[in-house]
């Protein structure tokens, strides 16, 4: 291939313009390593040009890559015949673009793979919660140094340097008290609890839990969206109540395991709460009827108070704990109401919520600019106002 033909093609292919058959040619030779090396060239020259590319990590050389091919769709021959040196260049047509798949209705559009000039910082969340004690103090974890930050009962409170908190109990158990973690919108957290078990907070989430587990039952009651990893123990089973709306339900929804891995999502904007299991077994329950979820399966409460269980998407579920927005044929609606969590803004739909589907990635530690410049490819336009994203379509439904 022509010095000439591979700059053109990764123009075309960077500006969203590649036909399908150029595509084709494009990962035809993604095989040959003798035209890898000018595909190669080509792109270093396109990352010394690049602002952004000061930015890129080595370390994450593979994964892009691997979210090129997976992006593209190539046959699965292609994913053996890349050496490392293309791999880092392959990786920067995601340090330049996200790629979507939109969909609209059931006629699937062309992948869009969009240049993201930032136009409005919105900065993305961070690890941020705040903890109040038994006594109802407050301490603001953003701010507190690592380290021992107090006792509660024989349990002390670790800040430890990766951005955890750890409940450290000495043995000896002096009656129960409560703590709660809150994360604000645009915050996250990871807490681990006095039995080992591991808890990872969502945006605009809180979690209650006693400072040592005693008696027959470990139990925590949720608000928000939580990942758990739970400590096998068969003679004290885990329970997550699950609260929903400001009042408190006399029979709140609930989740029982022995030893797993899943995600509770139960925000109130949200349709319905889900539980979505990936390791293990677990029976969600409302009042008097209950199921059981198995790995792979996810539980669904909707406002008729009716439990479902289906099939689930886990990487979908789970993709906000391993810093990813990722939608699977997912409504505007859906898509924004993540954004607004995660960025703490309000979303305005000007005249109409669009019918478009969308599917794809993107990390969650980029300016939401960038996510929303991809949007645009969709028909939709976008204005920041402070804490307000205002969406317009071309054309209202």
């Amino acid at each position: 291939m022509h010095k000439e033909r591979t700059a053109y093609l990764l123009k075309q292919y960077l500006e969203n313009l590649i036909t399908k058959d150029e595509l084709g040619e494009l990962l035809l030779h993604l095989e040959n390593k003798e035209s890898s090396a000018q595909l190669q060239t080509a792109l270093e020259e396109m990352i010394g040009q690049s602002p952004e590319a000061v930015d890129y990590k080595e370390a994450t050389w593979e994964p892009f890559y691997q979210k090129i091919l997976q992006g593209s769709k190539p046959r699965p021959a292609i994913r053996k015949v890349i050496d490392r040196r293309w791999m880092m260049a392959a990786a920067v047509l995601l340090v330049f673009g996200a790629v979507f798949y939109l969909f609209n209705g059931s006629v699937k559009k062309s992948p869009v793979i969009a240049s993201l000039p930032v136009t409005h910082d919105l900065a993305p969340g961070t690890n941020k919660a705040t903890l109040t004690l038994a006594d109802g103090t407050t301490i603001d974890l953003d701010a507190a140094r690592n380290g021992v930050l107090g006792q509660q009962g024989k349990t002390r409170l670790i800040k430890s340097r990766n951005e955890q908190l750890v409940y450290q109990p000495d043995g000896r158990n002096e009656g129960v008290q409560y703590n709660l973690l809150t994360t604000p919108r645009g915050g996250q957290y990871q807490l681990q609890l006095p039995d080992g078990s591991k808890v990872w907070l969502n945006a605009a989430t809180s979690l209650r839990y006693p400072t040592s587990f005693t008696g027959g039952d470990r139990v925590v009651e949720l608000k928000g969206e939580a990942y758990f990893e739970i400590k096998t123990d068969a003679a004290r089973p885990f329970k997550v109540k699950v609260l929903r709306g400001g009042a408190a339900e006399t029979e709140p929804l609930q989740v029982e395991v022995l030893g797993t891995h899943f995600n509770i999502m139960d925000y109130d904007e949200e349709p319905a709460v889900s539980t979505t299991l990936l390791e293990g077994l677990v029976r969600v329950s409302k009042g008097a009827h209950n199921v059981l979820v198995r790995p792979g399966q996810q539980a669904r409460l909707g406002s008729g108070d009716e439990l479902r269980v289906m099939a689930a998407d886990t990487e979908e579920a789970v993709a906000w704990k391993e810093g990813m927005f990722r939608f699977r044929d997912a409504g505007i609606g859906e898509v924004m109401r993540q954004l607004a969590r995660w960025y703490d803004v309000e979303v305005v739909y000007v005249n109409g919520i669009p019918r478009d589907r969308f599917q794809g990635e993107m990390y969650r530690n980029v300016n939401a600019s960038k996510i929303l410049k991809v949007l645009e490819a969709s028909g939709v336009h976008f204005t920041v106002e402070g804490k307000k994203i205002n969406l317009f379509m071309d054309k209202a439904p």
